[in-house]
This record gives C-alpha cells, sequence and structure tokens, in this order.
C-alpha cells in the first residue's frame, strides 16, 4: 500500500511540471480560439454598427438571433450553401474514390502522377479563382472560345447567367478538392489489413463484389473524415465565390460566408453578423457531432463481431 502511495506521489510530481510547460501553449490556444469565439458570442447579443445611429453596443438579447429566423436573404443564402456542400461534397467524393483506385493500381510512374494530380489542392484558393475567371472571361476566355467553336449550348458569359454561375462555381471546388479526397483513398487502400481481402479472393469475390463489399467498409471511417473537413470547408467557401461571382449574378450564387462578410464589413452591423457567425459556429459543431455518431455506430457491430 505504502509502495502503490510513493509510486502514486512520484508520478503526480512528475506530472505537475509537464503540466506547468504546457501553460504557454494553452494560453496561445485560448488567445487564437477560446477569446475570439467568446467575443462573438458577447456581440451578437449587442446593437452594434459603425454606421447606424445609436447602435454603439446596447445590451439587446437575442434579438440578433430572433432576426436571422426572419432574414429572407440568410434563407436564400444558407439553401444555397447546403446545396453546394452536397453536390461538391458529393461529387467530389465519387470521383476521389475512384481517383485513388486507379492510383492505388498504378504500378509505374505513380509518384510523379500524384504529385501532379495534387497540384489543384496546393494552389490558394484565391489563385484558383482568378484561373477560372480568365478561363471563363466572356471576352478573351479560353472556355468561351471553345464552346463557340464546338456549337456546345451555352452562354458566352458563364459566369453572368444566373443559370449556369452556380454550376460554374461548383466545378471550380470539385476540380480543386477531388485530389484531395483521391489522396486519403490512396493513403487508405495502402494501409489495409490483407487478412480480409485474401479472404475475399479465396471465396472467390469479384473485383466489384471487392471493393463494395471489403474495401469500402474499411475504407468507411478514414473517408467520413475526410467528408467532415470538406464539408466544414464547403460551407465556409469565400475565395472562389468572392473572385469568380461576388455572389451573382443577382443572388444566384450568394452563398452563407460572402453573405456574413457583406453584412459584417459592408453593412457594418457587427452585432447580427457576429450572430450569424456564431450560428454557423454551432450548427458545424453538430452536424460533426452527427459524422462522428454515425461513424461509432457503423463501427460497433464490427466491433462486437
Amino acid at each position: 500500500m505504502l509502495a502503490a502511495r510513493s509510486v502514486g506521489n512520484e508520478r503526480g510530481r512528475g506530472v505537475r511540471p509537464g503540466l506547468w510547460f504546457q501553460l504557454p501553449s494553452v494560453g496561445v490556444l485560448l488567445g487564437i480560439a477560446a477569446f475570439p469565439i467568446a467575443y462573438s458570442i458577447w456581440l451578437s447579443l449587442r446593437a452594434y454598427s459603425l454606421v447606424l445611429p445609436g447602435q454603439t453596443g446596447q445590451w439587446i438579447g437575442g434579438e440578433n438571433y430572433a432576426r436571422l429566423f426572419h432574414d429572407a436573404q440568410f434563407h436564400g443564402a444558407f439553401a444555397k450553401t447546403m446545396i453546394y456542400t452536397a453536390v461538391t461534397v458529393s461529387i467530389e467524393l465519387v470521383l476521389g474514390v475512384l481517383l485513388g483506385i486507379a492510383l492505388n493500381k498504378l504500378r509505374r510512374g505513380r509518384r510523379l502522377i500524384i504529385a501532379l494530380v495534387l497540384v489543384p489542392t496546393v494552389i490558394s484558393p484565391l489563385i484558383i479563382g482568378l484561373m477560372f475567371n480568365f478561363l471563363l472571361n466572356a471576352q478573351f476566355g479560353l472556355f468561351p472560345y471553345l464552346s463557340d467553336h464546338l456549337g456546345l449550348p451555352l452562354p458566352a458569359n458563364v459566369l453572368g447567367s444566373a443559370t449556369w454561375a452556380f454550376p460554374a462555381l461548383a466545378i471550380t471546388d470539385i476540380w480543386e478538392w477531388t485530389p484531395f479526397i483521391a489522396l486519403i483513398t490512396f493513403a487508405g487502400l495502402r494501409a489495409l489489413p490483407t487478412a480480409p481481402l485474401e479472404a475475399a479472393n479465396v471465396d472467390g469475390a469479384s473485383s466489384w463484389q471487392m471493393h463494395w463489399h471489403v474495401i469500402l467498409p474499411l475504407l468507411r471511417p478514414i473517408l467520413t473524415v475526410a467528408v467532415i473537413f470538406r464539408v466544414a470547408e464547403a460551407v465556409r467557401e469565400f475565395d472562389k465565390v468572392y473572385i469568380l461571382t461576388g455572389g451573382g449574378p443577382g443572388a444566384s450564387t450568394l452563398l452563407n460566408d460572402l453573405f456574413i462578410y457583406r453584412v459584417s464589413f459592408v453593412n457594418f452591423d457587427l452585432g447580427y453578423g457576429a450572430a450569424l457567425g456564431v450560428t454557423m459556429f454551432v450548427f458545424m459543431l453538430c452536424l460533426a457531432v452527427v459524422f462522428f455518431i454515425a461513424i461509432e455506430r457503423a463501427d460497433a457491430p464490427r466491433a462486437r463481431a
């Protein structure tokens, strides 16, 4: 008993200096993350504007949050953001998995091809927006030129069309982030256990059955994490929207982050902008919890087996 107590005391004395050494990093994290979140919550409960008279930080409680439930512009931006996220992430997941499987089957030149495939992901979103802006430019862009010569039923000014601007924005995101899913898939395939694959081969499973019933279920946890990262990124899409369309034409590509930017830094309604930001932060937390619960429920039967 005394020996166990002495060992516990020694461990306690060893842990305390470690905690002191962690304090600077904890302080930095609190300054970077906790303080802005707390300040945003504080600001969202007040009427604060740099241009509207009489709004100098007065306490108004939940009025900003009640306002967003009746804001048709916010509802439209939120709906477009959800559609944009669902479409882009779904297509990126399918194409990325197929591309990752293709990369895993390569035997020659794999490193070079992977490096080339990853180029869109490592380019800044701002640069990608400028690239596609030049590509789709109605006056001198390559896409309108090819569309005209090939006789495609597309408008010359794609980004100026309320019908085609949103698909063009989605294609830009798909081009940028499909390689990310492909790299995650490729890494997961390289780390798969060999026993289930060998058992499926012995049972005479076809290539399709192998991928659908064995490989994809084994990849589900890592793909779910990749989807969480992509959803979190797509919901906060700003750079490419701002560069390509600016939310137009009209409000056809006005996504949520651009709407919050306009409220906060164009209209300078900082209290309402903070309420919008806090709402989206809570929404993303809830979405992440749902994803992780889905992972745990999917893994529970295998764990019991």
